[in-house]
Parts: structure tokens; sequence; C-alpha cells
């Protein structure tokens, strides 16, 4: 389904890439990793830039390394292996699709002729829009900005599909889900997806990559949630996606599939990838 049959914004504001690796064990590899840091030697490391990107450097890309917090991922509705067992998540991002192409291209090289693979995801940015000028209000006037790898060591990949149901609804009665549900004494019934998250609002940083292709489709995810926090908003975290799951608080829920929730630790050389 193409974003403009679902009146959606078709605008492209970047590319975004997933690649989840999966190497040997015992893939300690100092020449693998000079060459991966090579590969991002023309592009910026997120690891070590507090705030968003300049022009120049999002023209050119940008990437973090994450090691796999293994204790901490769960499989959830869709089985995906290769991204779930993966050892090591590496983010490009770039306002062109042609840099992370070429980046692409060299990781495969460098992994598969150790044979190992990479799984990759691709998405691209769209603007945040939301119904009324007071909702994007609420939901980023107070939202965290990107920070350092010391600031914000937790990054969660959150891959999901909406059904075919949803996608088949009318806009509005889609729109409807984010916002709360009352009844005729305008008591609350359900939070929906705005109350149910809004305590991640100024402690977790996010992210929202959607399908190049479009929504719906039958390979692929429609969006890959991207967020990053501190040691100590981890369980913020957790309670935030445990009331999103809440079907009857959050009603969209019971149109959302989910791919594994993948954790990792930032990093921000490659030689720390295979290392605790």
């Amino acid at each position: 389904m193409r974003a403009a049959d679902l009146h959606m914004t078709q605008e492209i504001l970047g590319y975004s890439r997933f690649h989840f690796i999966t190497l040997p064990q015992g893939a300690d590899d100092p020449a693998l990793s000079e060459a991966l840091d090579a590969l991002g030697r023309r592009m910026e490391n997120m690891h070590i830039v507090e705030g968003g990107p300049a022009t120049e450097a999002f023209r050119g890309g940008r990437y973090q390394y994450l090691r796999a917090e293994r204790g901490f991922s769960s499989e959830r509705d869709i089985a995906h292996p290769e991204m779930a067992r993966a050892d090591v998540l590496i983010r490009t991002e770039c306002a062109d699709a042609d840099p992370l192409d070429r980046y692409e291209e060299g990781l495969r090289h460098e992994i598969e002729k150790r044979e190992g693979s990479v799984e990759t995801l691709s998405g691209i940015q769209k603007p945040r829009s939301y119904t009324s000028y007071a909702m994007t209000q609420f939901a980023y006037t107070l939202a965290l900005p990107p920070a350092s790898g010391a600031v914000l060591p937790i990054g969660v990949v959150t891959p999901q599909n909406k059904t075919r149901e949803w996608w088949k609804m009318d806009w509005m009665r889609r729109e409807s889900f984010f916002l709360p549900r009352y009844d005729d004494e305008g008591r609350i019934t359900a939070r929906g997806h705005a109350l149910a998250s809004k305590e991640g609002v100024p402690g977790i940083y996010r992210r929202l990559a959607h399908h190049p292709e479009g929504y719906g489709l039958k390979e692929g995810y429609d969006f890959v949630g991207y967020f990053e926090f501190a040691e100590n908003d981890a369980e913020t975290f957790r309670a935030v996606m445990a009331a999103l799951r809440d079907e009857a608080d959050n009603p969209e829920w019971a149109y959302v599939q989910e791919g594994p929730e993948w954790w990792g630790r930032r990093v921000g050389l490659a030689r720390d990838l295979w290392r605790k």
C-alpha cells in the first residue's frame, strides 16, 4: 500500500539501515575491526556526538556500533532468528541512499568472507505527522534529544507490522487509536498510544523508520522503531512497552505484529563489538 493511498506523508527526509551481524563463535578478529572502522572513516560516528547531526554530516552518512545484550532481547510475534540471534548491530543513516549502499556492500564483503551473515532492515525517515499542533507539542516538546553513547548507552530495535485490518480502516479511524477513549461522563476508558507511552517521552530517545516501498507488504516490516536511553531508564522503557502491549488500555496493539525486540549496548570502536 502506498503512503498516498493511506493519506500519509510521502516526503523522505533520509534513509536508515539496521545491519544485524552474526559471526562464528570467537570472532574477535583485529583485521575485521580495522576493516569495519575503515568503512566508516568518511562517516560520522554517532557514538561520540551530542545532539542531532549537522547537515554536512548527515549528507556524508553516520554510523553507530551496538553489541548484543542477549539477556534482555526477546522473541515476539514474528519469528526472525537472523535478527534475534545477531551478535552485533551496525545502524547507519544518511540523507541519500547511495553512501549506505556502498557501506553495506563493503560490510557484506568483510562479514561473508569470514562465513558470517548480515541481515539488513532498510527504512526511510519521514516528517513527524500528527492530527494537530497540540498533539505534536505533546509528543515532542519534552522529547529527549539524541546524545552520545556515554550518555545513552542502551539501544533497542522493535520492528513491527500493522495487520491487514488496520490498513483497510479509514484513516480517521486509524488516527483515533492514538488518542484516549472516554465514556459518556468524560472518564478515560482506554489511554491509547499517546498516554500509554507518555512516561517515556522525556527519558527515551526515539526514531521511526518506514518501509521504503510502502505498508502492508508481504516482505519486510512496516516500521522499525529505534530507541536509546540511559541504564536508569531501562525499566521505564520496559514499562512503556508493557503499557503499549496492553490491548485493553491501548486498543491499537490488537492490530500490531512485532518482530524481535533486540537490545544492544552502544560502543565506539569495532574492536569492542565482540568484547565485554
